[in-house]
């Protein structure tokens, strides 16, 4: 049997070839009859090799190949080799002689629908693709996700820890677990959320923040360029930057005041480590910086509300006004 596992959404992926491994493992002894390849550098006659061998005291073998659809796609702007695919395209008609103990998985990253050896194995292979979650898709997930755990969560809850992550799944899957042993058996609300989930919304916000703070704004337009590529939505890193900013304002208010590190993380409810994160952000501004980055946030929310850009070009123009203005404060 032969299977194509590619896509973006890594998390769904294996959790997709875990499942394949425990419907093969009836005896207990697929460990001893598991191999992994690296796509990049193996041969077809050690793919072939590998499927042929007969399991040892089981009645399955799995044979999981890493990288080798991408090793053919050639690199960017150049293409694979004729040799390369010409060695491979074989493949397509050992998979109609694969002995039916072996069940061979090639696993990849994303790859186009013209891959030439994703062509070439046509019918022949169970070709499943992983795309990213959408931000819409998100609440669906972790509603079904914790009702498949045996947790209850309210419906503020999961919006609450849906905005906090956004389509990260592997966090998403990680808060879940910490919520359910936190809960142990009880309904999970927002409170909940907010106590044991904020700190990963703070987490993913500093790298830009603490870019646009030191004024690095080629670094500050790259993060937020990143985040756009890991699925977050112009108004969620609007609102995170607001609220990063208001935190900040707070902090620099108190460090004006005197208030020690701890005070202030127990003032805006923060952890020590995101607390000290903070603390040194509030003292890259001063009253005038954060007024008129106050003033320049009004100022592409409107954009956005009437719109004159959309909203990732609001937010790119945005963070690079942000980075750009006044100089790092002393405390």
């Amino acid at each position: 049997m032969l299977y194509v596992f590619y896509g973006k959404d890594a998390f769904t992926l294996r959790e997709k070839l875990s499942e394949l491994r425990a419907s093969l493992d009836e005896d207990g002894a697929l460990t001893t009859n598991t191999i992994q390849l690296d796509g990049r550098r193996t041969t077809l006659a050690e793919v072939t090799a590998a499927c042929d061998t007969v399991p040892f005291l089981g009645s399955h073998r799995l044979i999981i190949v890493e990288g080798l659809l991408s090793r053919l796609a050639g690199r960017k702007g150049a293409g694979p080799s004729s040799e390369l695919v010409e060695a491979w395209r074989p493949l397509a008609d050992y998979a109609d002689n694969m002995p039916p103990s072996s069940h061979l998985v090639l696993v990849d990253d994303e790859v186009t629908a013209g891959n030439p050896l994703l062509k070439a194995l046509g019918g022949k292979a169970t070709v499943s693709q992983f795309r990213p979650l959408k931000p819409n898709a998100v609440p669906g997930w972790v509603r079904a996700r914790a009702q498949a755990m045996g947790l209850k969560l309210s419906q503020k809850a999961v919006g609450l820890l849906a905005d906090f992550v956004g389509a990260d799944l592997w966090t998403l899957s990680n808060e879940l677990e910490k919520l359910s042993v936190y809960a142990g058996g009880d309904a999970v609300d927002e409170d909940d959320v907010r106590a044991l989930v904020a700190a990963v919304r703070e987490t993913n916000v500093f790298p830009l923040v603490d870019a646009i703070v030191e004024g690095r704004q080629a670094a500050a337009v790259r993060q937020l360029r990143q985040m756009f590529r890991q699925e977050s939505t112009a108004p969620y890193l609007l609102s995170m930057i607001q609220r990063q900013l208001r935190l900040i304002a707070i902090a620099r208010e108190m460090l004006d005041g005197g208030a020690s590190t701890s005070a202030i993380g127990d003032a805006v409810h923060l952890p020590p480590y995101p607390a000290e994160r903070l603390v040194d952000q509030a003292r890259g501004y001063s009253a005038a910086r954060l007024r008129s980055a106050f003033q320049r946030l009004l100022e592409a929310d409107l954009q956005v509300k009437r719109g004159v850009y959309d909203g990732e070009l609001a937010l790119e123009l945005l963070v690079h006004d942000l980075a750009g203005r006044g100089t790092r404060a002393v405390a």
